[in-house]
């Protein structure tokens, strides 16, 4: 049991374990443009991933939260409890407690166990330190993750279809002369970090969204 929470849980974080390739700007994008206070009610709702029901977005007047359910099944024979706990795997009752505790909700179907669970996270929220800007007819997710460095989505709605970009760190990025890279070694562990770092104006910021930057991205669509 404790695996399968332990592979749940991985899932949903990001463990870096290498090499790291990251894009930041040094300011809220984009620069010129006044913050908004609101998302306007056509963003407002629920969405479902294009391709995996389990992963959901609420988007209300200043938040959008993700919703990721994981579900599993197993036979009761093949499940794998904690030694530590005494519990009988044929006894119902002992069986929906122990999932329970550990963050389940359980449906039996005869001996086959099926195991839910529902994670929430607030993804962003209009502060000082998540900055929310409209711009172009899209909506620019500033997420302050440092001093002077920022990282930027571009959230888009068309046609009930909602889509969240980011910007792919790559050497493409060097055809800008406003962005530079940066790296840094540790000779401890040979782990090396790239960064981009972009300081655009406002008319280059245009550039880079003209340019199809924002190309690395997550589709939703609204829930009816």
């Amino acid at each position: 049991m404790k695996n399968l929470i332990y592979i749940l849980l991985s899932s949903i974080l990001l463990i870096s374990c290498g090499d790291s390739v990251i894009v930041r700007f040094k300011t809220p994008q984009p620069v010129g443009v006044k913050p908004a206070d609101t998302f306007n009610r056509k963003v407002r709702g629920t969405y479902i991933h294009c391709s995996d029901k389990g992963d959901k977005l609420m988007i209300s007047h200043t938040s959008i939260l993700n919703q990721r359910v994981f579900e599993f099944r197993t036979h009761r024979n093949d499940l794998e409890i904690d030694s530590t706990v005494s519990v009988n795997r044929y006894n119902n009752q002992d069986l929906e407690g122990y999932f329970n505790n550990n963050g389940f909700s359980i449906e039996f179907h005869g001996d086959t166990l099926k195991a839910f669970a529902s994670y929430v996270d607030t993804i962003f929220q209009v502060s000082e330190e998540q900055v929310l800007k409209k711009f172009k007819g899209s909506y620019f997710l500033n997420t302050k993750v440092g001093e002077s460095k920022w990282e930027v989505n571009r959230l888009d709605i068309n046609k009930k279809q909602l889509v969240i970009g980011e910007i792919t760190p790559s050497d493409t990025l060097l055809r800008f002369d406003f962005v530079e890279k940066n790296e840094e070694k540790n000779e401890l562990n040979k782990i090396k970090k790239t960064e981009y770092s972009i300081t655009p104006t406002k008319k280059e910021f245009k550039r880079l969204i003209k340019s199809n930057t924002f190309n690395q991205s997550k589709c939703y669509r609204k829930k009816k």
